[in-house]
């Protein structure tokens, strides 16, 4: 069987708080937590810069890269929009799906839109069709794991036909990293976003980026200023302050408790092993999926070979109550799953969905097999009629097989 890393805080903790099966924010280690109890740290000087320089190094080695990286203060939202703000210029034609699309029209770029439909993988082929229609498209801008419907996509794929085409190839990995391999420079990719709650299990609040050669020249040679100081990639490579990172190697003051957190969680993601990060994340993604199967339910994304190994999509049932169904998780048993009752439908054609986020400290047994099993329990109190112990059956079959 497949070692898992112990997490501390189970779903049969004694604690009242909600226990985080949500694509993110997702639970944290104790020991990061405590970790960010002590003092807060300066900013700045040869202290800091150790601090975050060793950070900076182990994302690197995360994304297999040698390329430059930086860590933003702010949702993880200010990485992808702080992309577009420095590599679009007016009149650029970019080629990107929905998270790209209205940050790459702001800055007076023109979007060729290849939102998939939800549910399904982008085709690197209708890519490819797109970039050869269009002719001298500067930027592709996609997704790499969508949070909101399961999905992952093929990028190293797409970032080989971007590189063919001349063009800057943008990555939100935003619910990837830390779960799910990426491959910076083997894949072609010039700019990858990130977030710091989701697999990554700190909390929310910073947003690593790492930036490639082909990025960082189209960002130099722009005709026209960006048009922003603080999502100014470039601020970042040289800041301000200090250019040469001498004594303060960033342009504002940033989350250093925030970074300190994520030092910490990253030294766990490597001293676990990247390969068996991942293999865990996928294990978790096998068992859960088989879980979720044995009580008779649909997911939303049926192609396994696209299904996201950091969070699940679930097609609720008609003929049941639904908001009984999510109340009870959240208030009996103190589990919040995605999508509470109040959540718009209209991007996923109507049909009603909860996602269960599988991240980090949450891609193990310790947290899915509970989880299962107040499903089943809240599943059981709506009138569905599932089998008692059949989710966690089928579940904990595949942990133990591997």
């Amino acid at each position: 069987m497949l070692k898992y890393l112990t997490a501390a805080k189970t779903l049969n903790r004694m604690s009242r708080d909600k226990v985080l099966m949500i694509p993110g924010p997702t639970e944290v280690a104790p020991d990061v937590l405590r970790g960010m109890s002590v003092q807060v740290p300066a900013h700045y000087m040869e202290h800091w810069i150790a601090v975050y320089s060793d950070t900076l190094q182990m994302l690197r080695d995360l994304l297999y890269t040698k390329n430059d990286a930086f860590i933003m203060t702010g949702s993880s939202s200010i990485a992808l929009e702080g992309a577009m703000c420095s590599l679009v210029e007016p009149g650029d034609k970019v080629v990107a799906d929905e998270v790209f699309a209205n940050s790459a029209r702001l800055q007076g770029g023109h979007v060729i839109d290849v939102t998939p439909t939800p549910g399904h993988a982008l085709v690197p082929a209708v890519i490819q069709k797109k970039l050869r229609e269009e002719r001298d498209v500067k930027v592709v801008a996609v997704l790499h794991n969508v949070t909101w419907t399961g999905v992952t996509h093929p990028i190293d794929e797409i970032g080989e036909i971007a590189e063919k085409e001349g063009a800057v190839f943008v990555v939100d990995a935003v619910s990837s990293i830390g779960g799910i391999e990426v491959r910076m420079d083997d894949w072609h990719i010039d700019v990858v976003g990130s977030g710091s709650q989701k697999a990554l299990a700190v909390p929310p609040g910073i947003a690593p980026v790492a930036v490639g050669k082909k990025a960082w020249e189209k960002i130099e040679h722009r005709k026209e200023p960006i048009r922003s100081e603080y999502m100014n990639f470039l601020h970042y490579r040289k800041p301000p302050p200090d250019p040469d990172w001498k004594w303060h190697p960033t342009p504002s003051t940033p989350a250093t408790t925030l970074i300190r957190a994520l030092n910490e969680s990253l030294k766990k993601i490597h001293t676990e092993g990247l390969e068996h990060v991942f293999r865990r994340h996928l294990i978790a993604r096998n068992a859960l999926r088989a879980g979720i199967r044995a009580a008779g339910l649909k997911l939303f994304v049926e192609d396994d070979r696209y299904a996201s190994n950091t969070v699940t999509a679930i097609v609720w049932p008609e003929g049941y109550d639904y908001a009984k169904f999510w109340r009870t998780l959240y208030d009996k048993y103190d589990l919040m799953v995605g999508n509470p009752p109040e959540q718009s439908l209209h991007a996923l054609e109507g049909k009603r969905i909860f996602r269960i986020g599988h991240m980090g400290n949450t891609a193990s047994p310790d947290y899915l097999l509970p989880c299962l099993s107040r499903i089943e329990s809240a599943l059981s109190e709506v009138g569905s009629a599932v089998t008692p112990g059949a989710m966690v059956n089928a579940a904990q079959a595949v942990f133990f097989n591997h």
